[in-house]
């Protein structure tokens, strides 16, 4: 018979799945989007030359990490106006990257649209995520 070494049931540790349920749908898209953009990131920089594996493709992949950091601070902050500028902050980092290595040859224009996309789209709802905050704010001054 085996044991947990913690002595721990497996199953009474909280999955992802669970976790989720209690967070906002707003809230889990945008994860989603940036995990489906860390996969996409990862797929395309395996291509890149060697020499921009710890260059380049490396500072890629830190910014949708970092993208993904940010949103989970600006979450957990009870005043999130200053992640989310930082997370936006992050976002234009991470799109001149796009197009530095779309410049350098790196990805063609098919791989420049598709990660624009996903960039511009996390951007559109950090954009709703700041103007909902910002609308917050101002209803509790009144």
């Amino acid at each position: 018979m085996s044991h947990d070494m913690t002595g721990h049931e497996s199953s009474a540790a909280p999955t992802r799945g669970a976790y989720e349920e209690r967070l906002p749908e707003a809230y889990i898209e945008l994860l989603t989007l940036l995990e489906d953009m860390d996969v996409y990131v990862h797929q395309i920089t395996q291509n890149w030359p060697k020499t921009e594996r710890h260059g380049l493709a490396a500072a890629a992949r830190q910014q949708v990490t970092a993208l993904q950091r940010l949103t989970a601070v600006a979450w957990k902050r009870k005043s999130k106006s200053g992640a989310l500028f930082d997370l936006d902050i992050e976002l234009h980092v991470l799109k001149t990257i796009i197009r530095k290595a779309y410049r350098l040859g790196y990805i063609n224009a098919n791989r420049l649209e598709v990660w624009s996309r996903h960039a511009a789209e996390i951007g559109r709802r950090v954009g709703a995520w700041i103007k909902h905050e910002s609308a917050k704010a101002k209803g509790c001054d009144l």
